[in-house]
């Protein structure tokens, strides 16, 4: 059987229609989110098939509607009702891991399961964190008015119209407004008040790097990705294609007034080009919904950081991979069922080990980063600022 989208192999119906997982994955998640596109011709008929689909999101969306695609089918999964526990109904590939497979001795250790109830009460505590980092930033970097700040569970804190370029001139690195969020953010992770003072330290610095890596990449895979747009955590966004200059080029230097400016921009511009090259197809291929992305951003702030929190605190971290481990298999199971449940949240754990094997020193490299930019741009600001990225309280 042929998907009827793309022409690759199809397994299954899907929504109603014969079709591949990647093409049942597009049409889920620009469903749910509800994504308008822009035909890339103006034409409306673009060429769709396995080696062309992702050229014309537009004319992909139409020829999966043409194929007789149910929208009302996303919303509905063995007859609950449309919007029950703000679930999904998805048939996602399994993602490929980063790099090699990781060794299975870095999954969690097992503790003693919970009870449904209480997996249930847990996942929604993970996704009411990420719902009120997203309204923070909503309140923060858009113009929303409060009603729609307040309203309901937030999946995105931006609108395409609201977004900004980014200008790495005026750029200073994170503001305090943004610590608070993340501290806030890092504060309620279950097992955080359990932690030394100093592991508590040193994971609040890894969660701030775990967000800009998950959080940039789920809002840009959102809206980000048509318009080959780069998007922060706070509302601005890189054009992606053709891919910006990262300050080695020769002739380079010449664009910059001093030495220092065109430091800060390469400081600025590598992490995201590396995090659009390398990072973004492995993303978007796992394409995890709100609720998947909420429980593997927690997951990979545990997994990060295991290895360098102090040996007091390893069974306490040992505890939180098991959980949210549980966590993810329930929410995977409701939502996949009991055959392909397993296997999708079996690949995002494998998928956040890896972003710890691959990713790891990278997101130290982001840390770095911020400490260069202060160095250049705000040295006499906050004491509190100055403190969190000093590089002798984080690598102490």
């Amino acid at each position: 059987m042929k998907c009827a989208i793309c022409d690759s192999v199809a397994l299954s119906l899907h929504f109603g229609a014969p079709s591949c997982k990647a093409c049942a994955a597009f049409f889920r998640r620009t469903v749910a989110l509800d994504i308008t596109y822009d035909c890339i011709t103006g034409n409306q008929d673009c060429e769709v098939n396995h080696e062309r689909r992702m050229a014309c999101k537009k004319c992909r969306y139409q020829k999966c509607i043409n194929n007789n695609m149910q929208r009302y089918m996303v919303q509905s999964k063995r007859g609950r009702p449309d919007g029950a526990g703000n679930t999904e109904n998805a048939s996602l590939s399994p993602s490929t891991p980063l790099g090699s497979t990781p060794s299975t001795s870095s999954a969690p250790l097992p503790h003693s399961p919970m009870k449904n109830d209480e997996i249930r009460k847990l996942n929604e505590h993970f996704f009411k964190m990420d719902s009120n980092l997203n309204k923070s930033r909503r309140m923060a970097f858009t113009d929303s008015r409060l009603l729609d700040i307040f309203s309901g569970m937030c999946k995105m804190p931006f609108e395409k119209h609201q977004l900004q370029p980014f200008d790495f001139r005026s750029y200073r690195g994170y503001q305090k407004q943004e610590y608070v969020m993340l501290f806030n953010y890092a504060n309620t992770l279950p097992g955080f008040q359990e932690l030394s003072n100093a592991s508590q330290n040193f994971l609040f610095r890894i969660a701030c790097g775990v967000d800009f890596v998950i959080s940039s990449s789920y809002y840009t895979m959102c809206i980000g990705t048509e318009s080959n747009l780069l998007i922060s955590q706070d509302g601005t966004y890189i054009q992606m294609k053709p891919l910006p200059l990262l300050g080695d080029e020769p002739g380079t230097e010449l664009m910059f007034t001093k030495k220092e400016e065109l430091e800060k921009y390469k400081n600025i511009i590598k992490p995201r080009v590396k995090s659009w090259i390398d990072f973004m197809p492995h993303y978007e291929a796992l394409d995890p919904s709100f609720e998947e992305n909420s429980i593997l951003k927690a997951l990979c702030c545990w997994q990060t950081a295991h290895f360098n929190l102090q040996e007091c605190d390893k069974d306490t971290v040992r505890k939180q991979k098991s959980l949210l481990t549980q966590c993810l298999l329930k929410w995977c199971i409701d939502t996949y069922g009991d055959e392909e449940g397993p296997v999708r949240a079996a690949n995002i754990v494998l998928f956040s080990s890896s972003i710890c094997v691959s990713f790891g020193s990278f997101l130290m490299e982001l840390v770095n980063s911020l400490i260069i930019i202060s160095f250049f741009e705000i040295m006499d600001c906050d004491p509190l600022i100055n403190e969190i990225l000093s590089t002798t309280t984080l690598f102490s």
